[in-house]
């Protein structure tokens, strides 16, 4: 069975891509930054809270909570650099990160829920709906770095975005054959 990834022209449907990829790591960023400061203050005294990273729960310790969202903030970082200076390199390292993350929580996942024996049904309806959650908003994130990177690299340094024609008309040119984007470049040959 064949199925095609999604390419993304806007993000959340209002926004450009890139300014929606810049959104989304600034938050994170935002929200990786207060869960180190949350699990330094559990080491510091000495508390012992669950991990949670994505929606997945885990018994690990503080201080490996603290490294892992450390990483966390690195990567979101890259992530915005890549996006404001349209770097491929760094947009791509911060790609494969988010997927290799989406798989790591999915295992941690799957173990949490096999081995907890005493949750009720409600308590395990809680924790999925926590999880899945989590992961849908990180998987959308992945289609729209993966938009973007499409999109950077289909692109070249003498175009821009129209965007005012992507929103009035919505649909694309067909001709000959050819399929032209929203895109317009520019006359500076003349």
């Amino acid at each position: 069975m064949f199925c095609e990834i999604p390419k993304l022209l806007r993000c959340c449907i209002c926004l450009p891509l890139r300014k929606g990829v810049l959104i989304f790591g600034y938050i994170n960023i935002i929200i990786s930054a207060f869960m180190v400061g949350v699990y330094s203050y559990s080491v510091h005294h000495e508390i012992g809270l669950k991990m949670v990273y994505h929606g997945t729960k885990s018994k690990l310790e503080d201080a490996v909570c603290v490294g892992i969202y450390c990483v966390e903030i690195v990567m979101n970082m890259l992530l915005v650099y890549g996006a404001h200076v349209r770097n491929l390199l760094f947009l791509k390292s911060f790609y494969f990160y988010a997927i290799a993350t989406t798989l790591m929580t999915l295992i941690l996942e799957i173990i949490t829920l096999a081995s907890s024996r005493y949750f009720g049904f409600m308590v395990m309806g809680e924790i999925l709906a926590v999880y899945i959650t989590g992961q849908c908003i990180h998987v959308y994130l992945i289609i729209v770095v993966r938009s973007l990177l499409i999109k950077l690299e289909m692109s070249d340094s003498h175009s821009y975005e129209n965007q005012l024609q992507q929103i009035v008309s919505g649909e694309l040119k067909v001709e000959s054959n050819a399929v032209y984007p929203s895109t317009v470049v520019s006359n500076n040959d003349a």
